[in-house]
């Protein structure tokens, strides 16, 4: 059975293409990030999925998804945390803000040398948060996880959050199905709905 090769180690990709009776494998890559000194935050996004496909592409041929997600608020661009200080710190940043999610996303075919390289876009508004809840909060989810120490897959989070525009998956499991399926359906996959989770 053939099977796609997911360039990532985030628990929510592997859960939306669980959902999606998708068959997977997990090669997580070593990319190195920081090699990437694009400025532009929607072309870096795209460029550091690359990094990582290419990456895994080097050991493994086939149908390889990677994607980067970050998020940007006034301007600054928010990763994963590396402390719950800095989760804290994040979080004060996007409470009754607006901020922008970048998820870049690149799909390689190997065998057919097709490749896709795309960055999806999500425009999002915070309500205002209670210093006590964020107290709480970096108590109580692996803030360290996820990149600007929210992650709306997390029923929780979806309340934090008063509106939405853009793309649903990409800002929720790091993985924009809007460009996914089009891909795999012409690979030959099709979504087979399951309720599977991690």
């Amino acid at each position: 059975m053939k099977k796609i090769i997911l360039a990532s180690g985030s628990k929510n990709r592997q859960n939306l293409l669980l959902t999606l009776g998708i068959p997977f494998k997990v090669v997580v890559s070593d990319f190195q990030e920081d090699e990437i000194k694009e400025k532009d935050v929607a072309k870096r996004a795209k460029k550091i999925a690359l990094g990582k496909a290419l990456k895994v592409a080097e050991r493994h041929q086939g149908f390889i998804v990677a994607c980067d997600t970050y998020t940007v608020c006034k301007t600054k661009i928010l990763e994963k945390p590396k402390s719950l200080a800095e989760a804290r710190f994040q979080l004060a940043k996007l409470s009754g803000n607006q901020a922008t999610c970048f998820t870049g996303f690149c799909y390689l075919d190997t065998l057919k040398r097709k490749r896709f390289l795309q960055t999806a876009v999500t425009n999002l508004t915070f309500r205002k948060f209670y210093k006590t809840e964020i107290e709480l909060y970096v108590k109580k989810f692996p803030v360290k996880q996820w990149a600007a120490a929210y992650a709306p897959s997390e029923t929780y989070v979806l309340s934090m959050i008063s509106r939405i525009s853009g793309s649903l998956t990409g800002l929720t499991h790091g993985l924009p199905t809007e460009f996914l399926i089009p891909l795999l359906e012409e690979a030959g996959f099709q979504p087979r709905p399951l309720k599977n989770e991690l």
